[in-house]
């Protein structure tokens, strides 16, 4: 079944025959698409078929990553993100959720619209966005921590809230007075795990940082001045690099300019 019959089907059980869809940009794990449902404007998402596998946990099924992404966004504080958030027992499971203003950076940056300057500026916000997640703690009382799993080996006495896919695609941003633009939200929680802060790092490094090593610089400012804690770049590069040889073996890039910089990073670290 394609995905626009999927979506159909859905529509229909949540009780919505007749109204109209329109695709969204889908990524490499959920289909979305655009739906009225009882006048407001929402995003229906569900896991594709051929949806790539938790990279914390291959085992973790859609349905699992779905809940978990209502409970992390529950979670979430001082940070924008999909208001009226809605799991669904639908076949399969599916989501709701309003629609955040904006387009993701990703889209601009591939566009054209942010230099080498505009993306430093957006790097600043999203650092300070992170910093924003990160001050949510692991709770103490292990029921309220059972939320979200724990990454691997962390120490739960440190233990943040973290996004653990934290890149331009999952940044959302409008423009502003001045070419500017400003971040508006924070989307894609289904990674979402309880963990160390620099873990959260590791995917704006590995898909943008290690082209535009300015464009950390910009970030950890942000993220300097909101959270006023100092970050442990060489354990983000740790964290990195295996990840890069990770992804070298499973799911390499279709960049060649990526690919060589990943390969250069997994040989002389």
């Amino acid at each position: 079944m394609n995905a626009e019959l999927t979506a159909r089907s859905l529509v229909r059980q949540l009780g919505h025959p007749d109204v109209s869809l329109i695709q969204a940009r889908d990524g490499r794990e959920h289909h979305l698409f655009r739906v009225t449902l009882d006048g407001e404007e929402r995003l229906l998402k569900f896991a594709r078929p051929d949806c790539l596998p938790d990279p914390y946990d291959p085992t973790r099924r859609p349905d699992e990553r779905l809940r978990a992404e209502a409970r992390a966004i529950a979670l979430a504080r001082d940070v924008e993100v999909p208001a009226h958030y809605h799991v669904h027992e639908t076949t399969p499971l599916c989501s709701t959720m309003a629609v955040i203003p904006g387009t993701t950076a990703e889209i601009a940056y591939e566009a054209g619209r942010l230099d080498e300057e505009g993306l430093a500026a957006v790097c600043v916000q999203m650092g300070r966005t992170l910093a924003a997640l990160h001050s949510r703690r692991r709770p103490t009382d292990p029921a309220e921590a059972a939320a979200l799993p724990d990454l691997g080996g962390c120490d739960p006495l440190n233990a943040r809230l973290l996004h653990l896919d934290y890149h331009l695609g999952n940044a959302l941003i409008r423009p502003a007075l001045g070419s500017r633009y400003v971040v508006t939200g924070v989307v894609d929680w289904t990674c979402a795990r309880w963990g160390p802060p620099e873990a959260d790092f590791v995917e704006m490094q590995v898909s943008v940082f290690c082209l535009n090593p300015r464009a950390r610089d910009a970030f950890v400012v942000g993220y300097r001045r909101h959270s006023g804690r100092a970050v442990d770049l060489p354990e983000v590069e740790r964290r990195a690099v295996v990840e890069i040889r990770r992804r070298l073996v499973d799911d390499p890039p279709s960049d060649p300019v990526l690919r060589r910089r990943w390969q250069d990073w997994a040989e002389r670290r």
